[in-house]
């Protein structure tokens, strides 16, 4: 079934706010609660400890800055980027209660020689990404807070490499945040372009982010126990048991070893594997990732995933009206459908995204033939 851009564009809001929330409500409960696949929709409320409600409103705050940043300069603009991270980064070091601490490399003597031997070589694409410190996203984030770029690019493959390459400058083009976006932006791409096709999207992924990069051998084995139809318990230890064999074949190379964790590789192909096995339903999709033991991380993805795929329409409407706290850093759901709103208008190429009203139907243009500027054409 078709949907609208504009539904898809909120659906995939909408899925990465309940995604994360959801995946945040698991890992606050016992155990034993996890087990059940009805204890989220049976619970009057949700529950999430003070420090997950934080995390959830502070990513959030970087994804509306980013979105704000593109229909404030119509565009992805670099530059202003760069200054609203650093503007970001400042208010999160200076709120209270958060310390920050110094970089330490916690390996064994071998990995810290060569970590020397890179540096003496002026490998200058080798980052060393302190994961104490708390403003370094985990991949979910990341993949959150450059949601807007993902969707107003999302026509151009081209283009859209580019913009996240360049989005993910201000961590220092960190090779985890990269491929994560890498990858989701371009399912996303699919989705929005209506050309995602359950059955050979993992082939056309590989295509994508190239035969070189190290994640395209757990993607491959996505795509076998899809079609092998495995279960959630065989898809999780089987796509664990593969990357310590990639590990013991030394397939991954010091230096990549350092930038890419286990949990990375494990959590984006098992976020593939609950979305493409039952890619028509959102809620079961999500309650399935949930179980994985990486809840918040695999949730968040599957959300955004089955949300712009399924459109705001395929979400649960009993979910939606459960929601008790801000999400995507906004008061309520209503804000983030204007939000979502906003950026399709922007894509439109509406003259001004930001008086577009709920009810109102804006006219629009195709794609570079009549763009917004924000002054007045000089005279001929």
């Amino acid at each position: 079934m078709q949907y609208s851009l504009l539904s898809k564009f909120q659906g995939a809001l909408l899925g990465a706010a309940l995604g994360n929330y959801v995946g945040s409500h698991f890992e606050y409960q016992i155990e034993k609660n996890r087990e059940d696949y009805k204890f989220f929709i049976d619970q009057d409320k949700f529950y999430l400890s003070k420090l997950e409600k934080n995390d959830l409103q502070k990513w959030g705050e970087i994804t509306i800055s980013c979105a704000e940043s593109l229909i404030r300069k119509q565009a992805f603009n670099e530059d202003d980027w760069q200054k609203v991270y650093k503007e970001w980064q400042d208010k999160q070091y200076n709120h209270k209660g958060y310390t920050w601490k110094s970089n330490r490399i916690k390996d064994s003597s071998k990995k810290s020689e060569k970590l020397v031997e890179i540096v003496n070589n002026n490998q200058s694409d080798f980052h060393y990404i302190n994961k104490d410190d708390i403003l370094i996203p985990t991949i979910s984030n990341a993949i959150i807070a450059s949601l807007p770029v993902s969707l107003i690019y999302h026509e151009d493959e081209f283009k859209l490499k580019e913009k996240l390459q360049q989005w993910g400058n201000v961590w220092e083009n960190n090779l985890e945040i990269n491929l994560g976006n890498l990858v989701v932006g371009y399912i996303i791409a699919q989705a929005l372009t209506d050309r995602l096709d359950p059955l050979t999207l993992i082939p056309k992924i590989i295509d994508y982010i190239g035969e070189r990069e190290l994640l395209v051998e757990q993607l491959r084995q996505v795509e076998k126990l899809i079609d092998q139809g495995a279960n959630l318990d065989a898809a999780i230890n089987h796509l664990s048991k593969n990357f310590k064999f990639l590990e013991k074949q030394q397939i991954l190379d010091e230096g990549q070893q350092r930038s890419c964790s286990s949990t990375f590789f494990i959590s984006i192909s098992l976020a593939l594997y609950c979305f493409l096995s039952t890619p028509e339903d959102f809620g079961l999709a999500v309650l399935r990732s949930a179980r994985t033991g990486s809840s918040t991380q695999i949730c968040t993805i599957v959300g955004i995933l089955s949300g712009v795929y399924n459109s705001s329409a395929g979400v649960p409407v009993k979910w939606r009206k459960k929601m008790r706290v801000e999400l995507l850093g906004m008061k309520d759901e209503v804000e983030i459908l204007k939000l979502a709103k906003r950026l399709w208008a922007l894509w439109c190429g509406v003259y001004d995204p930001n008086n577009v009203i709920q009810n109102m139907v804006p006219a629009v243009a195709a794609t570079n033939v009549i763009r917004p500027r924000s002054h007045p054409a000089s005279g001929s």
